[in-house]
C-alpha cells in the first residue's frame, strides 16, 4: 500500500492548515492538498470502501501491516480531498489502539477546519472519523 499522504509529513500539514487565516486561505490550502493524495483505481471505489453519510462520493480503505494502520482514501470533490489528507495525517501509521485513544474530532479542530465545515460536510466528516475508530473485521 502507497503512502497516503505521498511527500507531506503530518507536522507539515499541520503547520500549513494552522497559519491559514481566513476561509480563502483554508481553501487554497486544502485545494493544494488535495493534489499530494493519490487517486484510488475504480477497482477501489466499491459500494463496501465508501462512507455513507458523506455530501461529496468518499472512500476509505484501510489496512494493518505489522500492527500499523494505513489509509488510502478518495473523494469526487477536491476540497474533500484536502480534508482527507488532514485526517489521514493525523492517523496515518499508528495502530488501532493509538487511534482510538485520540480524541479525533478534537485533533481536526485544531487543523482550522471549522470556517470549510458545513453541517452537511461535518456529518460527512464523523462518518470518516467514525470508520477509521472502529473498522470492520
Amino acid at each position: 500500500m502507497t503512502d497516503s499522504l505521498g511527500q507531506q509529513k503530518p507536522a507539515n500539514i499541520k503547520a500549513q492548515l494552522q497559519a491559514c487565516r481566513s476561509k480563502e486561505e483554508t481553501f487554497k490550502t486544502l485545494v493544494t492538498l488535495s493534489k499530494t493524495l493519490p487517486r484510488l483505481s475504480a477497482e477501489e471505489k466499491t459500494e463496501d470502501n465508501k462512507i455513507k453519510g458523506c455530501e461529496s462520493a468518499v472512500w476509505l480503505i484501510d489496512q494493518e501491516i505489522d500492527g500499523l494502520r494505513h489509509f488510502k482514501a478518495d473523494s469526487d470533490a477536491k476540497l474533500m480531498r484536502g480534508v482527507l489528507v488532514a485526517i489521514l495525517s493525523l492517523v496515518e501509521g499508528k495502530t488501532l489502539a493509538e487511534i482510538q485513544q485520540m480524541d479525533l474530532k478534537k485533533e481536526l479542530a485544531e487543523l482550522n477546519l471549522s470556517s470549510y465545515l458545513t453541517s452537511s460536510r461535518t456529518n460527512g466528516v464523523l462518518a470518516i472519523l467514525a470508520k477509521i475508530q472502529v473498522p470492520k473485521q
